[in-house]
């Protein structure tokens, strides 16, 4: 199961993402390739083959990066496909571009003791059929 982390530039001292005043517009965080040239400094394999969606991966983190197809990044959507073993490289990236990310299950901003959402439980009919849904496990 992906958890997702949504990073912008938000106002000062907004620390959840409730707190953020509607219509705020977050200012750019750079172009494509000024973001792009900032991730390969710290995941020097990242797949850019599509500019709009990155993918890093390695045997410390699995981490892919939707930034938008604008010229302008104005705000990042991480997904962590491995949990909270890529929390350092989110917070790495996060810091060097200038932004905050925020944890979109509880709101609050991204911390090392950040945890993924815990998946919904089975249901019966799962259970019975001995066929639970695949997003309730993750990719395989």
């Amino acid at each position: 199961m992906s958890w997702a982390i949504y990073a912008m530039r938000g106002p000062g001292g907004v620390r959840r993402l409730d707190d953020i005043p509607d219509g705020y517009a977050p200012p750019s965080v750079g172009t494509t390739e000024s973001v792009l040239d900032q991730v390969r400094e710290l995941a020097p394999g990242v797949d850019a083959s599509n500019r709009s969606w990155l993918v890093l991966k390695s045997d410390d983190y699995d981490v892919e990066m939707s930034i938008g197809k604008s010229v302008e990044v104005r705000d990042i959507t991480f997904y962590l496909n491995d949990g909270p073993r890529s929390i350092p490289l989110v917070m790495e990236i996060s810091s060097k571009l200038g932004v905050t990310a925020y944890d979109t299950e509880s709101g609050n901003f991204l911390t090392e003791e950040s945890r993924p959402p815990v998946p919904p439980p089975l249901t019966e009919e799962e259970l019975k059929a001995n066929k639970p849904k695949w997003w309730k496990f993750g990719r395989s």
